[in-house]
């Protein structure tokens, strides 16, 4: 039973809705609601996760619907013109082709694509009805109409302010609209950006709620004195090796390549399409800490006749941990360990964090060496030659370069004292 009261903000309600309300949806036999582009009844939702409900109300004062409308809920509206709540058929396609390049060109998942759709769809109708028009592009192309069509989006927004409630949500909801217009003038349908200062007219560009801090050495080191085997792997796999909760959660030992050719360093290998934003995100990770500790637990797990290949099994035979079991875990341990993050408890968002911190320490020596080889191939965008023309173990290699000794120095000796 998951414990909504340490949920922490809708960021949370809204993954857990997407990882386990929806696929329970999905699988209740006796009710045929397709989550991809409908929302449960209340009464299903009452009936299967009241805490839910309840915490929603407690904590947010929002019912479902209201839920539904803030995070951008259902992921996947139908495909239609209908579905927009506009007639205009140009700014429909210029829509429609934002999120066609999204998932077919940048190759971002439907678990992206999908709320974005939502939240544009609010926008533009939420437009319609403050302005009177659902042209939304005519004005795109008139320098001197821009004063007036920057009003327009900011009488919009107006409405938005008081049905969306949460700053998170409207963080998110200046980002879609605003990466809209971004591809319009990128593609010539617009020559400028009605949405560009949004966040800062509205006062809205604070950190938000869910910037999740990083772990700090001392804690990392305490909560893995306190843990046991499966804790501290979680632990490893989420700040050692720098993974999302869910890959962290889903890690499989066919995964693992310890042995690569020509002296590479041992890494995770991801299908194509499987991480979040595939097409931007590499699909492969390094296994830079904890080596040894990896190949002991698949030893350790590999006694055991029911064992699937999942490197944190679940309670039910071949299935992984859920992330809610992951958080469950977190927080327990925080407890255990003394460890409090900005005076709450622990969540795996922020092991991911730990690593990320160095990442973004060593960014600037990765692209640099990325626009030298786009320099030498008469490229000026280095993310153009990097995607095109350096493959993957080339790509691994430069990032292993520069994140060895950082993350080495700030992280094995934690690791290697404790496995």
């Amino acid at each position: 039973m998951p414990n909504y009261a340490r949920f922490n903000g809708l960021d949370d309600f809204e993954t857990y809705y997407r990882e386990e309300i929806a696929p329970a949806l999905r699988a209740d036999p006796d009710d045929n609601t397709d989550p991809n582009s409908e929302t449960p009844t209340y009464a299903w939702l009452k009936r299967n996760f009241s805490g839910f409900v309840e915490r929603l109300r407690r904590d947010h004062g929002l019912s479902p619907g209201d839920f539904y409308d803030a995070v951008g809920l259902p992921p996947n509206p139908d495909d239609t013109d209908d579905a927009w709540g506009i007639c205009h058929e140009p700014t429909i396609r210029g829509l429609e082709d934002y999120l066609e390049e999204l998932e077919r060109d940048r190759g971002r998942a439907e678990t992206t694509v999908g709320p974005r759709r939502s939240r544009l769809k609010t926008y533009v109708t939420t437009y319609y009805e403050v302005n009177e028009t659902g042209d939304l592009l005519t004005p795109l192309l008139d320098e001197t109409a821009k004063p007036d069509e920057i009003a327009r989006v900011r009488d919009t927004f107006r409405i938005l302010d008081e049905e969306l409630g949460t700053l998170v949500s409207k963080k998110k909801y200046v980002s879609a609209v605003k990466n809209w217009y971004t591809f319009l003038e990128e593609m010539g349908r617009g020559i400028y950006n009605p949405a560009e200062n949004l966040l800062n007219r509205f006062g809205w560009d604070e950190d938000p709620l869910y910037d999740h801090p990083a772990l700090a050495r001392e804690d990392l080191a305490a909560l893995l004195d306190a843990g046991d085997d499966d804790e501290r792997y979680l632990l490893l796999a989420l700040a050692g090796w720098g993974l999302r909760p869910v890959e962290a959660c889903e890690l499989h030992v066919n995964q693992l390549v310890f042995d690569p050719n020509d002296g590479d360093i041992p890494y995770i290998e991801f299908e194509a399409g499987q991480r979040k934003n595939a097409r931007r995100t590499r699909n492969t990770v390094e296994l830079l800490v904890g080596v040894d500790a990896i190949r002991d637990r698949i030893d350790v797990l590999g006694d055991n006749d029911d064992w699937t290949g999942y490197l944190l099994p679940g309670q039910s035979i071949g299935s992984p941990i859920s992330t809610e079991t992951a958080r469950r875990w977190f927080r327990d341990l925080g407890e255990r360990a003394g460890v409090q993050i900005a005076g709450g408890h622990p969540l795996p968002k922020m092991g991911r964090r730990t690593w990320y911190r160095l990442y973004r320490q060593q960014r600037p020596n990765i692209e640099a060496g990325t626009a030298a080889v786009a320099a030498a191939q008469g490229s000026r965008d280095a993310s153009v030659s990097e995607r095109n023309y350096l493959d993957e173990r080339t790509r691994r290699q430069a990032r292993t370069d520069a994140m060895r000794d950082l993350v080495q120095g700030e992280l094995a000796d934690i690791f290697d004292e404790r496995f």
